[in-house]
């Protein structure tokens, strides 16, 4: 592989549920080459929003073209991967060009948690990269459109919650933040803070950041239904959050400290006394009771079932759970499942 440039090199780690004994990735594979792929049969790959990154970085592995982590020159406000120039390419060339409308008209396509499987399963996606697993609402699509769906864990993330930085409360129990969310807890007097009433910020239904905290957090009980305190994109927690100093607002920790970082206005909760870190997240992920952070996750991979065995889809899937692969998944900055 030719010379990479990273500008960010940290681990994090991330998780969700209750694990008994130390996960073990049971689609490890040893490394293997996937020849023949090139700029123009290189299948489409989708994903979620906060997993674009892992997902370009793999394409650009696999493509053999170096590339860098920088600010997105389109909109100013997160952190993302761009490519650069191989050797021999001039910059301006009609290869660069090429090059260029390829990767970011036809490979580079990110159309979130949802919109990347129903892409899948209606056959316009080859291979996704997502925040979650396949949903409900999904997994009913498929069935209706006679497609069966095959997915697996590639990694840790978590989800953590965000106040205003002039919010004295630095950490909150479980209970309490679902307490919160089903409006039982009304005011931040209530978990040791000012006088004031608590604006509950959410995720649109279909996000990862929705089914997450569904999950993981509400444990089956209902949510407070406030349409007008719902927002549908990932910097929508933090523009929220950033001009309400009563807000608090829910968002994967991926996304926050990679491809926000710097850029955020925002402070993040502690829970039960534990902040979000990537040694907290793994001690939870390992079963250890202290230092925990409880609300870890997986990402995953997904491809539709009746992928021929030799199709460049089939290939890339299968190459995902490659110690490779693990490799570049850690340089990304989420966990891989060999992590300890």
């Amino acid at each position: 592989m030719k010379k990479i440039i990273l500008l960010f090199l940290f681990l994090l780690p991330v998780a969700c549920g209750k694990i008994a004994e130390p996960y073990v990735d049971p689609y490890a594979e040893n490394d293997f080459a996937i020849t023949g792929l090139t700029l123009d049969n290189f299948p489409f790959m989708d994903c979620s929003t906060s997993t674009s990154p892992l997902r370009d970085m793999v394409m650009y592995h696999l493509l053999d073209i170096p590339y860098a982590w920088g600010l997105n020159v389109v909109s100013g406000s997160q952190y993302a991967v761009t490519f650069l120039l191989p050797e021999g390419v001039e910059q301006g060339s009609e290869e660069h060009k090429r090059m260029a409308d390829i990767l970011n008209m036809r490979l580079r396509r990110s159309s979130g948690s949802h919109g990347a499987f129903v892409n899948l399963i209606d056959g316009t996606t080859g291979v996704i990269i997502d925040s979650r697993d396949i949903s409900r609402n999904e997994s009913q699509y498929a069935r209706q459109a006679g497609v069966t769906v095959e997915t697996k864990p590639l990694a840790w993330d978590a989800l953590v919650f965000i106040v205003h930085p002039a919010n004295k409360v630095k950490s909150l129990t479980q209970e309490q933040i679902r307490n919160i969310y089903t409006g039982r807890i009304t005011n931040w007097k209530q978990v040791g803070g000012p006088d004031h009433e608590i604006h509950a910020y959410t995720r649109d239904p279909d996000s990862g950041s929705q089914e997450k905290m569904e999950t993981l957090v509400m444990q089956g009980q209902k949510m407070l239904d406030l349409p007008e305190m719902q927002g549908n994109t990932m910097l929508s927690p933090y523009l929220s959050i950033e001009m309400d100093e009563w807000g608090i607002a829910y968002t994967p920790y991926y996304f926050c400290e990679r491809m926000i970082s710097d850029l955020r206005s925002v402070k993040v909760l502690a829970v039960d006394g534990t902040s979000p870190t990537p040694r907290s997240i793994m001690n939870a992920v390992n079963g250890q009771k202290k230092d925990a952070y409880p609300f870890f996750s997986h990402i995953y991979a997904a491809i539709r079932s009746d992928a021929p065995a030799d199709s460049f889809e089939r290939q890339i899937y299968r190459w995902l759970s490659t110690p490779k692969a693990k490799d570049i998944i850690d340089e990304s900055g989420y966990i891989s499942l060999r992590s300890k």
